[in-house]
This record gives structure tokens, C-alpha cells and sequence, in this order.
């Protein structure tokens, strides 16, 4: 099976008729626009709809479910997100996208399929032999937009190998709120100026690797203290600031992104009733007026309560295309919204004029990225692609490259191999691990829990005064967290010569400074996701094998974006 489908030639697709129909495969890209027109108007309504959607499919062993072949060849959705749903290893990932691309060339119309992942920290995220890079807000802390764009050529590379032809970032958002719960270290930085040419980096190296890109969340999602996941966002900021916030969007446009996702967030000065995802006056008057954006639009998955627990979902994927999105994301089995859209567009309550402006659009997009020519994967291609020495060295030098330094009294650091070292903390298994397997000879980790109790930090204490030096890791994806904070303090008031070590945002080391050291990596999202070679940075950082040079690009406590004392 792999071998069929990995070249696709095999499979006979039923046509649409022959006399009128072009063959995209022969046209170059400034021919997609007519070509999209004409296979368009060719497509049922329901079909048209489904290239409005994008659903999730299921797993059947190894391969997509029935539930899936149904979503693509009856309904005719166009577009999925497969993250948690492919085998995770290069060839079965490749196989299960294959198989899926193989039902849409067999429908009706044979347009391939926009397969799409959130890979923010490379494919990685999915695949766990593939190479990983820092999380956005460590390429920032590197100053370096090129290293940015290597980091997205790798992960574009490695997932077009496994059958992926859209990557979800890069995120502009601004992370200009300390207590954000959502964005955090997903985010570049807080400096517009500073984040721009990073965003237009990475959207340039991932379609230039046949990934198409989707900066992210329009028009900002940056300065909110509340997770779309949970509620509705709102912000307040106008004019210079509401600017600043676009900035790094337009930057990715400029740079030729073609893809754009919408945040669920209400900004107030552009629209005080809807969020962005719903509001013709962000995606009609200011994407698509102001900015110029002619990409495709995708919504931010809908099945967020932002927007399923006041408006539901069917209402609002409608609400969605006629504000001008031209892809709603319904993160499931997209059969029954695409029953309601096609029962509004019967009785008009959804406008023709714009299912058929957002198809064309989408349709025209998968010609321009060249889909007919290149819609299946090589399963044995993956496998050689996918997780290359080169590609790990590349995302270790990055992750080295981003640790920040904010200070050293040169008491801790660097820690020396034969010293008793203690890791506390979150994660302090992991930490713990990466010290020993680069040479250190005696170290105890204690992991606690995300708050730990006065016991917990009694027992770090007690360890603590065994031991030469303290590393203590603390991780947060909002406001800081006090009881981390009291671990790392009562373990520095033993004596012993202690580093704090943030794994997720960097805000937290502005109230410790009992430490001797302390030291930002950036190493975890929300999520607590991370990639390995980010944690074989930090240990190579605290052993002094390479020096921390990276730079914050965001302000932590008194020190301001730009600075590192490594």
C-alpha cells in the first residue's frame, strides 16, 4: 500500500467533465486564479463548502478511519488537521496522509487536500525522531532572524516529507502581557520592531519548502490575560498600540505568507461586539481592506469556548465565512456543519457570492503551492529526511544560542562535573537526566508538583545542604507562581550555591533574586511541550561547555528586552 500510494499514479480519479476541465498540474502559478474559477464553478454546493472546512480524522490502526474517507468523499471537506491523529513515525505519518490524499484524488472533483499541524516548535511536536527547535520566543532571544528561517526550513522540510502541506505559524503575536496564559513563549517577543523579521523569516522558509504558512492570531493575541480555550478574550488598545500589534503581521505578508488564522479575541478598537474570527470589520475591512491580504484565511479551531459556548459552532462557522474567513477549522468530523452550512445556503442565509469567493480562493492556493504534482508523500523519503543528525545539531546550536543569562555572581556557575547537584523542581527528572548524559557524576533530581507544598520544599531544603550546588526549575504559562518562587528561596537561603532555571516563561525569575544565578530557556509552551534538544542546551549551558548569549525579547522585572549578562 505504501508504494501505491506514494506515487499516486496508480490511482484512476473520477473526473469532472472532461471538455471544460484544466489540469493544474500544467499551468505555472499566475494561471492558478482562472484554473481555481473554472474548477469551481464546476463544483456542487456542497463541495464548495467542504473546501470551506477543515475537519480532524480518526485512526483506524494505522490508517485514517471510515468516519475520514466519509468527511473527503462524500461531503468533499478540503482541508484537515492531523496533529494527534498520525502513527508518530515518519513513514506512518506519510502513509496515513497518503491515504487520505488518495480519497480525495478519487472523489468527484480530485482537488488534494490541505493537511495541516501546529509544529511551533518543529515537527517534533508530532514526530518524536524529528528535530526540534526553540519555541519562537527562544529564536527571538537569539537576535537572529536567519537562524529563524533555518529553523523553519528544517521543520517545513521534515513535514512535507510526512505528507504535511500547511504549517500553523509563525505566531506574530506580540506577548505584551506578562500574565498571558495562552501565548507566552509561543510568541517572538514584545518588541514589534524586534518580532517582525522573525515572523517574515519563518514564513518564508516554510513555503519555500512547500509548506504553506498561516501567521498567526489576527489581529493579535498577544496582550490578553485570558485563554481563548476557556473564554473570550478582550483588548483594549487602539491606535499606535493596535499598530505595533499588526506590524509583525504585515511583515509576513510583505514577505508573501499566504496563509493567515484568526484569534478568537475581541479588539475593541476594530470591533467592540465580535471577536476577530467572526467580524466582517477585522477579516473584510481590515485584513483584506486595510492590510491587502489576499492568503487564505483560516479560523482558529472553533471548538474553543471563546466562540462554541456563546455562539456554537454550526452558527458561528457560518457567522465565520461570512465575515470573510475562507477555512473554519472544526477540529472533528466536519460532516454536520457542513449539513447546516449547506441548509443555509438553500435558504440564504449564507451568501453564495462568498462560498464561492473563499473556494476559489482555497482552490487557487492549493495550485499555487503546487498540490496536483505533489500531493503524496514517500513513505522511504521520510524515513531519510526526517530527523537527521545535521537537523538535531542545527536545533541544539539554536537552543544554545537562546539561553539568557540575566545574572551571575559567578558563585554557581558553571557547575562543575564531579559536584553533588541537586535539580528541584519542575521537570528536574529531565534536567537531572541531560546534566548526566553530558558527563556530570553525581545528581539528584526531586520533581515536584506545579505548586509544591511546604513538605516538598522541606525535603529540597534538607537535600540542599548535602549538596555543592542547586539548580531549581520553575515553570508558569501565566502569573508567576508563589510556591516556586518559596522553593527556590528557602533552597538558596541554605547556602548553597543555587541557579534558577525557567523551562517556560521568563517572568518568573524577576522575583528571585536569592539565587546566584539565573537563567531563561523557553524550553516549554502552555502545554508543557518541549523539544529534547532545547533541554541538552540547558545542561550544556549550566556545565559551561558553551556560553548563554542569547538576548530577552521580552522585559522581565527590571531588565529590559535586549538584555543578557552571558
Amino acid at each position: 500500500m505504501a508504494a501505491a500510494l506514494t506515487c499516486g499514479l496508480a490511482l484512476a480519479a473520477p473526473s469532472m467533465p472532461a471538455q471544460a476541465e484544466p489540469d493544474p498540474t500544467l499551468v505555472p502559478p499566475n494561471a492558478c486564479r482562472g484554473v481555481a474559477a473554472s474548477l469551481v464553478a464546476r463544483m456542487t454546493p456542497r463541495e464548495r463548502i467542504g473546501q470551506l472546512l477543515m475537519g480532524q480524522p480518526a485512526r483506524s490502526g494505522a490508517l485514517p478511519d471510515e468516519a475520514a474517507r466519509a468527511q473527503i468523499q462524500d461531503y468533499g471537506i478540503g482541508s484537515f488537521i492531523t496533529q494527534n491523529s498520525v502513527p508518530r513515525t515518519p513513514d506512518g505519518a506519510a502513509v496515513f496522509h497518503n491515504r487520505m490524499q488518495a480519497w480525495a484524488q478519487e472523489s468527484r472533483s480530485g482537488v488534494p487536500l490541505f493537511i495541516g499541524m501546529d509544529l511551533e516548535n518543529g515537527t517534533v511536536q508530532q514526530i518524536p525522531v524529528a528535530a526540534g527547535h526553540p519555541f519562537p520566543m527562544g529564536l527571538g532571544a537569539t537576535r537572529d532572524p536567519a537562524a529563524t528561517s533555518a529553523a523553519a526550513r528544517v521543520a517545513g522540510t521534515e513535514a512535507e516529507a510526512i505528507g504535511i502541506n500547511w504549517s500553523f505559524g509563525p505566531v506574530a503575536d506580540l506577548n505584551t502581557n506578562p500574565e498571558n496564559p495562552v501565548i507566552g513563549v509561543r510568541s517572538f517577543g514584545a518588541d514589534d520592531t524586534a518580532v517582525a523579521p522573525h515572523t517574515a523569516a519563518y514564513a518564508v522558509a516554510l513555503q519555500e519548502a512547500g509548506v504553506l504558512s498561516a501567521a498567526k492570531h489576527f489581529p493579535g493575541h498577544g496582550d490578553t490575560s485570558v485563554d481563548s480555550h476557556t473564554g473570550l478574550p478582550t483588548v483594549e488598545y487602539e491606535g499606535a498600540t493596535l499598530d505595533r500589534h499588526l506590524t509583525p503581521f504585515r511583515s509576513a505578508f510583505d514577505a508573501g505568507s499566504k496563509g493567515a488564522m484568526t484569534a478568537h479575541v475581541v479588539v475593541e478598537a476594530v470591533d467592540p461586539d465580535l471577536p476577530a474570527t467572526l467580524s466582517p470589520k477585522v477579516l473584510t475591512g481590515l485584513l483584506r481592506g486595510e492590510l491587502g491580504f489576499d492568503g487564505v484565511v483560516v479560523t482558529d479551531s472553533m471548538a474553543m469556548d471563546a466562540i462554541r459556548d456563546t455562539w456554537g459552532l454550526h452558527e458561528a462557522a457560518a457567522m465565520a465565512i461570512e465575515a470573510g474567513a475562507d477555512i473554519v477549522m472544526v477540529q472533528g468530523d466536519a460532516r454536520p456543519v457542513s449539513d447546516f452550512l449547506v441548509e443555509a445556503l438553500d435558504s440564504r442565509q449564507l451568501s453564495a457570492a462568498r462560498v464561492r469567493e473563499s473556494a476559489t480562493r482555497v482552490v487557487r492556493t492549493k495550485c499555487e503551492m503546487g498540490l496536483w504534482g505533489n500531493r503524496y508523500a514517500d513513505p522511504q523519503h521520510a524515513l531519510t529526511v526526517v530527523g537527521t543528525p545535521e537537523a538535531h545539531q542545527q536545533g541544539l546550536d539554536q537552543a544554545v544560542d537562546s539561553m539568557t543569562l540575566l545574572d551571575d555572581d559567578g558563585v554557581a556557575l558553571p557547575v562543575e562535573r564531579d559536584a553533588r547537584i541537586l535539580v528541584a523542581g519542575r521537570d528536574a527528572n529531565r534536567v537531572a537526566g541531560e546534566l548526566t548524559a553530558l558527563g556530570a557524576t553525581a545528581v539528584t533530581p526531586l520533581t515536584t508538583p506545579q505548586s509544591p507544598s511546604a513538605a516538598v520544599r522541606a525535603q529540597a531544603v534538607a537535600l540542599a545542604a548535602d549538596h555543592d550546588v542547586a539548580v531549581v526549575t520553575t515553570f508558569t504559562s501565566g502569573a508567576p507562581n508563589a510556591a516556586q518562587a518559596q522553593l527556590l528561596n528557602d533552597v538558596a537561603a541554605t547556602g548553597t550555591p543555587t541557579v534558577a532555571v525557567s523551562l517556560g516563561l521568563p517572568y518568573d525569575l524577576a522575583g528571585l533574586d536569592t539565587a546566584n544565578a539565573r537563567l531563561a530557556t523557553y524550553a516549554q509552551n502552555v502545554n508543557r511541550v518541549g523539544s529534547p534538544e532545547v533541554y541538552t542546551g540547558i545542561a550544556t549551558v549550566l556545565l559551561g561547555d558553551r556560553p548563554a548569549t542569547g538576548r530577552l525579547p521580552v522585559p522581565v522585572g527590571g531588565f529590559p528586552i535586549g538584555h543578557g549578562s552571558g
